[in-house]
């Protein structure tokens, strides 16, 4: 039983040996036998491969070794790996390790070819059809808000007073209610609405999308001094709102042919008055101006030879301390300003008190001061004395 399975074994082993050695002209030849180590029998089958390799370099061309069954075989090449390298498994091994590179290398040509190409074109043959199409929809949509925005209805909604008088706790005309109108005016005490609107230049038919809230803004400023702030407010589909803010407080000042005239604190002429109307009023003296339009801002009167730049310096204290005034607490008991000299500011608590401002530097810091001083000289009258010239306290100077 032993012999009969050696036998088989050995059959086999040789077999798989024969495999491996390539036929040649003589036939078949019988197994050899393997002795000797592994790398022995390794170096013994390169030298075999080798002297394979040189008999076929030497044979001549055109001519072919032929296999026992009397086919004609062409010499195959030898490439340099299999002289370096004669173990097949070692090849298989040294392939498997090199095809992740090439598969690498092929995509990268394929993305580099991709690159190359030429990029499509974002339009195709519908591209005119569907531009002309849009251009239509477009110019339906304008044509319908240009037909269907507009004024219609001029009849007025006033939610303001009216009237023409500034005189505290007066009313003006009552409102007119409508809610049928397209036109609603906010804020107005001096002036009606319809005064407002009648300035602001819109008319029946206006559209609203070419309305321009500037121009309409800058009508009704130059035909209303009184108007302060403006804001114009536009609600589809033909509504136009507007907002305004009047001046409430004016002040008197004289020209040089002895009129007097009403004026906003920034300096806007608002309307003539007589001399009776302007004793209501705080009067700026000590700076005529040339006789002036209503709406015009104040031009100072210069004689020949006048310092211009002292001139422009006395408009800019008016700017300057008006504004400050309306917000003190004694306002109402300061009767005139006088800017005979720009660098020596004097305005009148009524006959009680004179007040020396100096410049107008640190002017809000000095007209807070006031407030305490006029509270402890209350039961006096005199000079007061703001110009710090010498430290930071105020002086003050009885009369007489």
């Amino acid at each position: 039983m032993d012999e009969e399975f050696r036998r088989p074994q050995a059959r086999t082993r040789d077999t798989a040996v024969s495999r491996e050695r390539p036929h040649n002209a003589r036939g078949p030849q019988p197994p050899r036998r393997q002795t000797g180590t592994a790398s022995e029998q390794a170096a013994a089958r390169q030298k075999r491969l080798a002297a394979q390799a040189e008999a076929q370099t030497r044979q001549p061309a055109g001519r072919h070794a032929a296999d026992p069954r009397g086919e004609v075989r062409r010499p195959a090449r030898i490439h340099p790996e299999n002289t370096r390298q004669a173990d097949p498994r070692a090849n298989r091994q040294t392939e498997r390790q090199k095809a992740p590179r090439n598969g690498a290398n092929a995509a990268g040509q394929r993305n580099a070819a991709r690159k190359k190409k030429k990029p499509h074109r974002i339009y195709n043959t519908n591209f005119g059809f569907k531009f002309g199409t849009m251009l239509l929809v477009v110019a339906v949509i304008v044509l319908s808000m240009i037909i269907f925005f507009k004024v219609k209805h001029i009849a007025v909604q006033n939610t303001g007073t009216g009237g023409r008088t500034l005189i505290p706790g007066a009313t003006g005309a009552a409102p007119a209610q409508n809610p049928d109108a397209d036109l609603q005016v906010d804020g107005n005490s001096y002036y009606t609405a319809q005064e407002i609107i009648d300035a602001s230049g819109i008319n029946i038919d206006d559209n609203l999308l070419t309305l321009s809230k500037a121009n309409v803004a800058s009508k009704i400023h130059a035909a209303l001094p009184y108007i302060n702030e403006i804001q114009i407010q536009k609600k589809l589909p033909s509504r136009v709102i507007i907002k305004v803010s009047e001046f409430t407080v004016t002040y008197g000042i004289q020209d040089v042919r002895g009129g007097w005239w009403l004026m906003s604190r920034d300096g806007r002429i608002l309307e003539q008055a007589d001399e009776q109307t302007v004793k209501d009023h705080l009067i700026v003296t000590g700076m005529p101006i040339l006789a002036p339009e209503i709406g015009d801002y104040i031009e100072p009167a210069a004689a020949d030879g006048a310092d211009m730049a002292e001139i422009a310096a006395k408009r800019s204290a008016i700017v300057a301390v008006l504004p400050m005034l309306e917000q003190a607490s004694y306002a109402e008991q300061i009767v005139s300003l006088d800017v005979s000299t720009s660098y020596d500011l004097v305005i009148w608590y009524g006959t009680q008190f004179e007040i020396r401002l100096g410049n107008t530097e640190n002017l809000s810091y000095k007209l807070n001061y006031l407030d305490a001083v006029l509270k402890e000289l209350k039961d006096k009258t005199g000079t007061i004395d703001l110009t710090f010239h010498e430290d930071d306290g105020a002086h003050f100077l009885p009369f007489g």
